[in-house]
């Protein structure tokens, strides 16, 4: 028997992959717990690159690698949310949005 697989085939099989993968990680992505961790308040592409090289600069990250210990939030530079669960801002990036849970070489313990 001879059993022959059409381009047609080969191509739409390529494209179900990586479809049906963004469908399941999109859907993954529906189960967030709402924690200020998971926020992503720093849009780079929304970014000058002179505020860009500062957060590149200064190493700022959304999640803290120091875990709840050393966080924006509790940093002497972080203004807070207009509402709770929201992105903040800070002094250092020019007021512009920082993750609460996130971190910078410029923490500082609140005075």
């Amino acid at each position: 028997m001879d059993k022959r697989i059409s381009r047609r085939t080969i191509l739409k099989r390529g494209l179900q992959i990586p479809f049906g993968g963004s469908v399941f990680f999109g859907l993954a992505a529906c189960g967030n717990d709402g924690s200020s961790s998971a926020m992503v308040c720093a849009d780079l592409n929304m970014m000058t690159s002179a505020e860009e090289s500062v957060r590149r600069t200064l190493k700022y990250t959304e999640i803290s690698p120091h875990g709840s210990s050393k966080v924006c939030a509790s940093c002497a530079f972080f203004n807070a949310p207009a509402q709770d669960g929201g992105c903040g801002s800070c002094e250092i990036f020019a007021r512009k949005p920082v993750n609460p849970g996130g971190y910078c070489d410029s923490w500082s313990v609140d005075a």
